[in-house]
């Protein structure tokens, strides 16, 4: 776009005004949006659960994020138990003769996993965990049933 055309005489075959018109209007538009529109947002925490409107998309590398965690082990034989504490992975291994019962409900309904059985589970991503008193388990029940139960916290 030519802002004005000098080879001409007079106004003919100049279209500067309109031109000059056109590059003022886009300078309005681009005021206007700069004055109302605002980039206000508050990053509380990469690892936090925000609803959409308050969050922003990241991108965290391998040395931003970093937890320890910690590998847990258990095996009950005859009793009935909970895991009372988050995990971000839970297994539960049917070892002995008869089924274990296990709940994945807070302890409302139990399933049978028979020996040789083996349960994995992983609650996902960086930061997403099973929350205590989630799982419970039962060998007292069924005469001979056993687990094994690992977990990471």
């Amino acid at each position: 776009m030519s802002i004005a055309n000098i080879k001409d005489s007079g106004n003919q075959g100049n279209n500067m005004p309109w031109q000059w018109k056109v590059l003022q209007g886009l300078q309005g538009i681009i005021t206007q949006l700069q004055t109302t529109l605002s980039a206000n947002v508050k990053i509380v925490g990469p690892l936090n659960n925000q609803q959409s409107a308050d969050s922003v998309s990241v991108v965290l590398t391998d040395d931003q994020f970093k937890r320890a965690i910690t590998p847990n082990i258990l095996k009950q034989t005859g009793v009935t138990g909970n895991l009372a504490v988050d995990a971000y992975s839970i297994s539960f291994a049917s070892n002995g003769t008869a089924a274990a019962r296990v709940s994945f409900d807070g302890g409302i309904n139990f399933e049978d996993l028979p020996p040789g059985t083996t349960v994995n589970m992983d609650a996902g991503g960086l930061g997403w965990i099973y929350t205590g008193d989630i799982f419970y388990w039962d060998t007292l029940t069924n005469a001979g049933s056993s687990l094994i139960i690992t977990w990471n916290s």
